[in-house]
């Protein structure tokens, strides 16, 4: 069984949903630009290690499990919206806030960079929900085991290049320079994504509410 094309399938998947601007951009881009190199690249650990996470407890049926519990699964949710709003609202204190030049925004700077990206990541549940779909799509009943750890380790090297160039761009000292001058806009605007995404979480939770709450 020739099994190449859907590996190839889900890493196209992996990479494209990667690579769409979101809350795992925002953090390793606030930490390489702030920060430092290292730090963003902490960030892109935590990111990396909370990716094969929900990867594999997709692989474990967790990503089915939620869709059972419909409860749990929205609980998740809304512990995700909450620290995605957080977050936000932290890097929207750091841009009305003046600090002096060169120096990071107080309000985040004693942040561990490894847990920021890890938590960032795992407050997305949908993420084991993704990736059991991928798997029914793209993978036929009864795959063979080597299966699966080609897939971590695909999603690990991806995630690693992608978020690491992030790093690494971020962390240049033209990007650096720019982000000094335009920092508090910069903080405003990575801010609002994050609130825009809790807060969009956080409605879809009210939605599937009322409608099973509605006769």
């Amino acid at each position: 069984m020739d099994l190449v094309p859907n590996l190839i399938g889900l890493a196209t998947m992996h990479l494209l949903m990667a690579m769409l601007p979101g809350p795992n951009t925002v953090v390793v881009g606030w930490y390489s630009a702030t920060r430092s190199r290292s730090d963003g690249l902490k960030a892109v650990a935590g990111v990396v290690v909370a990716s094969l996470l929900w990867v594999v407890l997709a692989i474990g049926g967790v990503g089915a499990l939620l869709l059972e519990a419909g409860w749990l699964y929205r609980a998740l949710r809304f512990v995700g919206a909450a620290y995605l709003i957080y977050v936000g609202v932290r890097l929207l204190r750091a841009g009305v806030t003046p600090t002096a030049s060169g120096q990071a925004a107080p309000q985040l700077a004693g942040r561990n960079p490894f847990m920021a990206g890890l938590m960032t990541t795992l407050s997305n549940p949908k993420s084991a929900v993704f990736w059991t779909s991928a798997f029914l799509v793209a993978l036929p009943p009864h795959a063979p085991g080597w299966v699966y750890p080609a897939i971590v380790a695909i999603v690990a090297v991806q995630s690693t290049l992608w978020y690491g160039t992030l790093a690494v761009f971020f962390s240049t000292g033209v990007a650096q320079k720019l982000y000094q001058r335009i920092a508090r806009y910069l903080d405003l605007l990575a801010g609002g994504v994050m609130v825009a995404l809790g807060l969009k979480l956080a409605d879809e939770l009210r939605r599937e509410i009322f409608v099973r709450a509605a006769p």
